[in-house]
Protein backbone atom coordinates (compact mmCIF):
# COMPACT_ATOMS: atom_id res chain seq x y z
CA UNK A 1 0.00 0.00 0.00
CA UNK A 2 1.54 3.67 -0.83
CA UNK A 3 2.33 5.94 2.29
CA UNK A 4 2.86 9.24 2.94
CA UNK A 5 5.08 11.04 4.93
CA UNK A 6 4.81 14.58 6.69
CA UNK A 7 7.56 15.63 3.95
CA UNK A 8 5.47 14.72 1.19
CA UNK A 9 2.63 16.63 2.66
CA UNK A 10 4.76 19.39 3.41
CA UNK A 11 5.59 20.00 -0.38
CA UNK A 12 1.91 19.71 -1.68
CA UNK A 13 0.91 22.65 1.02
CA UNK A 14 3.73 24.81 -0.40
CA UNK A 15 3.74 23.77 -3.94
CA UNK A 16 -0.04 23.60 -4.73
CA UNK A 17 -3.10 25.55 -4.79
CA UNK A 18 -5.25 23.49 -2.19
CA UNK A 19 -8.43 24.18 -1.90
CA UNK A 20 -9.40 25.46 1.63
CA UNK A 21 -12.18 24.29 4.19
CA UNK A 22 -14.65 26.60 3.65
CA UNK A 23 -15.99 28.18 6.48
CA UNK A 24 -19.26 26.67 6.19
CA UNK A 25 -18.17 23.53 6.37
CA UNK A 26 -16.05 24.34 9.40
CA UNK A 27 -19.03 25.94 11.31
CA UNK A 28 -20.98 22.55 10.48
CA UNK A 29 -18.22 20.54 11.68
CA UNK A 30 -18.19 22.37 14.82
CA UNK A 31 -22.06 21.72 15.26
CA UNK A 32 -21.34 17.83 14.47
CA UNK A 33 -19.08 17.37 17.09
CA UNK A 34 -21.17 18.27 19.70
CA UNK A 35 -22.61 15.95 22.29
CA UNK A 36 -25.80 16.62 21.16
CA UNK A 37 -25.76 18.56 18.08
CA UNK A 38 -28.48 21.61 17.45
CA UNK A 39 -30.21 20.86 14.08
CA UNK A 40 -31.51 24.06 13.68
CA UNK A 41 -28.65 26.07 14.00
CA UNK A 42 -27.07 23.92 11.64
CA UNK A 43 -29.94 24.95 9.32
CA UNK A 44 -29.98 28.42 10.18
CA UNK A 45 -25.85 28.10 8.41
CA UNK A 46 -26.85 26.30 5.45
CA UNK A 47 -29.51 28.65 5.01
CA UNK A 48 -27.01 31.84 4.67
CA UNK A 49 -25.87 29.98 1.57
CA UNK A 50 -27.93 30.11 -1.05
CA UNK A 51 -26.03 27.69 -3.64
CA UNK A 52 -26.00 25.07 -0.80
CA UNK A 53 -29.57 25.49 0.32
CA UNK A 54 -30.64 24.48 -3.49
CA UNK A 55 -28.72 21.54 -3.48
CA UNK A 56 -29.66 20.39 -0.54
CA UNK A 57 -34.07 21.30 -1.52
CA UNK A 58 -32.90 19.94 -4.63
CA UNK A 59 -31.73 16.19 -3.51
CA UNK A 60 -34.98 16.20 -0.61
CA UNK A 61 -37.17 16.17 -3.33
CA UNK A 62 -35.66 14.36 -6.31
CA UNK A 63 -36.61 10.44 -6.43
CA UNK A 64 -34.06 9.58 -4.55
CA UNK A 65 -36.44 10.13 -1.48
CA UNK A 66 -39.50 9.86 -2.70
CA UNK A 67 -41.31 12.32 -1.12
CA UNK A 68 -45.02 12.08 -1.99
CA UNK A 69 -44.79 16.16 -1.68
CA UNK A 70 -42.10 18.55 -2.34
CA UNK A 71 -40.53 20.24 0.78
CA UNK A 72 -39.20 24.10 0.44
CA UNK A 73 -37.64 24.18 3.88
CA UNK A 74 -34.81 24.00 5.39
CA UNK A 75 -35.06 22.96 8.39
CA UNK A 76 -37.57 20.22 7.71
CA UNK A 77 -35.08 18.99 4.91
CA UNK A 78 -32.16 18.60 7.59
CA UNK A 79 -33.68 17.00 10.05
CA UNK A 80 -35.19 14.79 7.04
CA UNK A 81 -32.11 14.00 5.61
CA UNK A 82 -29.85 13.68 8.85
CA UNK A 83 -27.29 15.04 10.35
CA UNK A 84 -24.70 12.59 8.34
CA UNK A 85 -26.35 12.83 5.22
CA UNK A 86 -26.03 16.45 5.10
CA UNK A 87 -22.48 16.76 6.53
CA UNK A 88 -21.98 14.50 3.25
CA UNK A 89 -24.13 16.65 0.91
CA UNK A 90 -22.85 20.23 1.96
CA UNK A 91 -19.11 18.83 2.06
CA UNK A 92 -19.63 17.66 -1.92
CA UNK A 93 -21.58 21.26 -3.03
CA UNK A 94 -18.56 22.99 -1.71
CA UNK A 95 -15.48 20.57 -2.93
CA UNK A 96 -17.26 21.54 -6.71
CA UNK A 97 -16.90 25.30 -6.11
CA UNK A 98 -13.45 25.49 -4.84
CA UNK A 99 -11.98 25.35 -8.29
CA UNK A 100 -11.83 28.10 -11.00
CA UNK A 101 -11.76 26.98 -14.60
CA UNK A 102 -9.95 29.81 -15.79
CA UNK A 103 -6.94 28.48 -14.21
CA UNK A 104 -7.17 24.62 -15.07
CA UNK A 105 -5.58 22.90 -18.10
CA UNK A 106 -8.49 19.94 -18.08
CA UNK A 107 -12.35 21.15 -18.33
CA UNK A 108 -14.06 21.05 -14.97
CA UNK A 109 -17.61 20.57 -15.99
CA UNK A 110 -16.78 17.43 -17.78
CA UNK A 111 -14.52 15.83 -14.63
CA UNK A 112 -17.30 16.68 -11.66
CA UNK A 113 -19.98 15.32 -14.67
CA UNK A 114 -17.69 12.13 -14.62
CA UNK A 115 -17.02 12.02 -10.62
CA UNK A 116 -20.44 12.76 -10.22
CA UNK A 117 -21.51 9.22 -12.38
CA UNK A 118 -19.19 7.49 -10.44
CA UNK A 119 -20.64 8.39 -7.23
CA UNK A 120 -24.42 7.68 -7.81
CA UNK A 121 -23.35 4.48 -9.37
CA UNK A 122 -21.17 3.46 -6.26
CA UNK A 123 -24.63 4.49 -4.41
CA UNK A 124 -26.46 2.18 -6.62
CA UNK A 125 -23.82 -0.85 -6.14
CA UNK A 126 -24.47 -0.12 -2.07
CA UNK A 127 -27.77 -0.82 -2.11
CA UNK A 128 -27.89 -4.07 -4.41
CA UNK A 129 -24.97 -5.81 -2.82
CA UNK A 130 -25.56 -8.00 0.68
CA UNK A 131 -22.73 -6.27 2.42
CA UNK A 132 -24.17 -3.39 4.39
CA UNK A 133 -22.82 0.09 3.10
CA UNK A 134 -23.05 3.83 3.79
CA UNK A 135 -24.71 5.75 1.47
CA UNK A 136 -22.74 9.11 2.31
CA UNK A 137 -19.55 7.30 2.69
CA UNK A 138 -19.81 5.91 -1.21
CA UNK A 139 -20.65 8.87 -2.34
CA UNK A 140 -18.12 10.81 -1.14
CA UNK A 141 -16.15 8.48 -1.94
CA UNK A 142 -16.95 8.60 -5.63
CA UNK A 143 -17.05 12.45 -5.58
CA UNK A 144 -13.64 13.03 -4.34
CA UNK A 145 -11.54 9.97 -5.22
CA UNK A 146 -9.57 11.58 -8.16
CA UNK A 147 -10.60 15.54 -6.87
CA UNK A 148 -6.11 15.59 -6.63
CA UNK A 149 -6.34 15.25 -10.79
CA UNK A 150 -7.76 19.18 -10.90
CA UNK A 151 -5.50 20.51 -8.44
CA UNK A 152 -2.51 18.83 -10.72
CA UNK A 153 -4.37 20.40 -13.57
CA UNK A 154 -4.22 23.71 -12.30
CA UNK A 155 -0.23 23.63 -11.40
CA UNK A 156 0.69 21.79 -14.89
CA UNK A 157 -0.58 23.84 -18.10
CA UNK A 158 0.49 19.72 -19.83
CA UNK A 159 -1.69 17.86 -17.38
CA UNK A 160 -3.69 16.59 -20.24
CA UNK A 161 -0.90 15.06 -22.40
CA UNK A 162 0.22 13.35 -19.03
CA UNK A 163 -3.47 12.00 -18.29
CA UNK A 164 -3.59 10.79 -22.30
CA UNK A 165 -0.24 9.26 -22.23
CA UNK A 166 -1.23 7.36 -19.07
CA UNK A 167 -4.39 6.17 -21.11
CA UNK A 168 -2.52 5.29 -23.82
CA UNK A 169 -0.16 2.88 -21.67
CA UNK A 170 -2.88 1.16 -19.15
CA UNK A 171 -0.08 -1.76 -18.17
CA UNK A 172 1.33 1.71 -16.08
CA UNK A 173 -1.25 2.87 -13.12
CA UNK A 174 -1.95 6.85 -13.61
CA UNK A 175 -0.08 7.73 -10.23
CA UNK A 176 3.10 5.85 -11.56
CA UNK A 177 2.88 8.04 -15.06
CA UNK A 178 2.16 11.21 -12.94
CA UNK A 179 5.32 10.21 -10.48
CA UNK A 180 7.74 9.99 -13.67
CA UNK A 181 6.37 13.16 -14.95
CA UNK A 182 5.59 15.50 -11.71
CA UNK A 183 7.47 13.89 -8.64
CA UNK A 184 3.98 13.58 -7.06
CA UNK A 185 0.57 11.99 -7.92
CA UNK A 186 -2.90 12.71 -7.69
CA UNK A 187 -4.05 10.28 -5.19
CA UNK A 188 -1.09 11.48 -2.91
CA UNK A 189 -3.06 14.86 -3.37
CA UNK A 190 -6.36 13.64 -2.88
CA UNK A 191 -5.62 11.85 -0.02
CA UNK A 192 -4.15 15.77 1.41
CA UNK A 193 -7.21 17.09 0.50
CA UNK A 194 -9.83 15.12 1.66
CA UNK A 195 -7.44 15.19 5.32
CA UNK A 196 -7.73 18.56 5.17
CA UNK A 197 -11.09 18.92 4.46
CA UNK A 198 -11.95 16.26 7.28
CA UNK A 199 -13.43 13.53 5.56
CA UNK A 200 -13.78 10.17 7.82
CA UNK A 201 -10.51 8.83 7.66
CA UNK A 202 -11.51 4.92 5.91
CA UNK A 203 -12.13 7.39 2.96
CA UNK A 204 -9.30 9.59 3.02
CA UNK A 205 -7.41 5.98 2.97
CA UNK A 206 -9.04 4.63 -0.21
CA UNK A 207 -8.47 7.58 -1.80
CA UNK A 208 -4.90 7.44 -1.43
CA UNK A 209 -4.89 3.57 -2.97
CA UNK A 210 -7.72 3.83 -5.35
CA UNK A 211 -5.30 3.04 -8.04
CA UNK A 212 -3.04 0.31 -6.25
CA UNK A 213 -4.02 -3.10 -8.18
CA UNK A 214 -2.86 -5.11 -5.33
CA UNK A 215 -4.56 -4.03 -3.15
CA UNK A 216 -7.02 -6.70 -3.05
CA UNK A 217 -4.34 -9.48 -2.58
CA UNK A 218 -3.48 -7.93 0.67
CA UNK A 219 -4.62 -8.83 4.30
CA UNK A 220 -6.68 -5.34 4.91
CA UNK A 221 -10.19 -5.15 6.76
CA UNK A 222 -13.13 -6.45 4.74
CA UNK A 223 -14.69 -3.44 4.76
CA UNK A 224 -12.12 -1.37 3.10
CA UNK A 225 -12.00 -3.80 0.34
CA UNK A 226 -15.92 -3.64 -0.18
CA UNK A 227 -15.67 -0.04 -0.33
CA UNK A 228 -11.98 -0.08 -3.17
CA UNK A 229 -14.26 -3.22 -4.90
CA UNK A 230 -17.47 -0.80 -5.10
CA UNK A 231 -15.85 2.49 -6.11
CA UNK A 232 -13.27 0.42 -8.80
CA UNK A 233 -16.58 -1.37 -10.46
CA UNK A 234 -18.57 1.70 -10.90
CA UNK A 235 -15.14 3.50 -12.08
CA UNK A 236 -15.27 0.99 -14.97
CA UNK A 237 -18.90 1.10 -15.41
CA UNK A 238 -19.36 4.52 -15.85
CA UNK A 239 -15.56 3.95 -17.87
CA UNK A 240 -16.95 1.91 -20.87
CA UNK A 241 -19.96 4.60 -21.10
CA UNK A 242 -17.91 7.16 -21.57
CA UNK A 243 -15.41 5.61 -23.67
CA UNK A 244 -16.73 1.88 -24.97
CA UNK A 245 -13.57 0.34 -23.15
CA UNK A 246 -12.68 -0.87 -20.31
CA UNK A 247 -10.62 1.16 -17.52
CA UNK A 248 -6.84 0.83 -17.16
CA UNK A 249 -6.91 -0.96 -13.82
CA UNK A 250 -9.86 -3.45 -14.73
CA UNK A 251 -8.17 -6.49 -16.43
CA UNK A 252 -6.25 -6.46 -13.35
CA UNK A 253 -9.09 -6.37 -10.50
CA UNK A 254 -12.15 -8.00 -12.40
CA UNK A 255 -11.72 -11.68 -11.12
CA UNK A 256 -11.08 -10.33 -7.50
CA UNK A 257 -14.13 -7.68 -7.50
CA UNK A 258 -16.26 -10.55 -8.55
CA UNK A 259 -15.55 -12.56 -5.89
CA UNK A 260 -15.63 -9.80 -3.24
CA UNK A 261 -19.40 -8.44 -4.35
CA UNK A 262 -20.30 -11.80 -4.84
CA UNK A 263 -21.39 -10.82 -8.54
CA UNK A 264 -21.34 -12.60 -12.32
CA UNK A 265 -21.10 -11.45 -15.37
CA UNK A 266 -25.10 -10.85 -15.30
CA UNK A 267 -25.36 -8.61 -12.76
CA UNK A 268 -22.06 -6.53 -14.21
CA UNK A 269 -24.70 -5.83 -17.40
CA UNK A 270 -27.44 -5.16 -15.44
CA UNK A 271 -25.10 -2.37 -13.40
CA UNK A 272 -23.71 -1.18 -17.13
CA UNK A 273 -27.66 -0.85 -18.19
CA UNK A 274 -28.53 0.91 -14.65
CA UNK A 275 -25.44 3.16 -14.62
CA UNK A 276 -26.25 4.91 -17.62
CA UNK A 277 -29.24 6.37 -16.02
CA UNK A 278 -26.99 7.99 -13.49
CA UNK A 279 -25.19 10.54 -16.28
CA UNK A 280 -26.20 13.40 -15.39
CA UNK A 281 -24.58 16.89 -15.17
CA UNK A 282 -22.75 18.39 -12.56
CA UNK A 283 -24.25 20.96 -10.41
Amino acid sequence: MLEVDDKVLADIRRGFSIPAQPSLLIKLQKIMAEDEPDVNALADIISQDVGVASIILKTINSPLYGLSRSISDIHKSVRYIGLQGINSLVTNTLIKRSFDQQDCSIALEEFWDSATHIANTCVHIGKTIKEKTSKDKLFSLGLFHDCGIPIMAMKYSDYNDTYQLAYSTPDKTLPITEDQAYGVNHATIGYYVASSWRLPKDICELILIHHDRDFLKMNNPRGQEVYYAILKLAENLVHNHKHCRDSADWPYLQEMIFTLLDIDEDNYQDYLEDSESFDVKAD
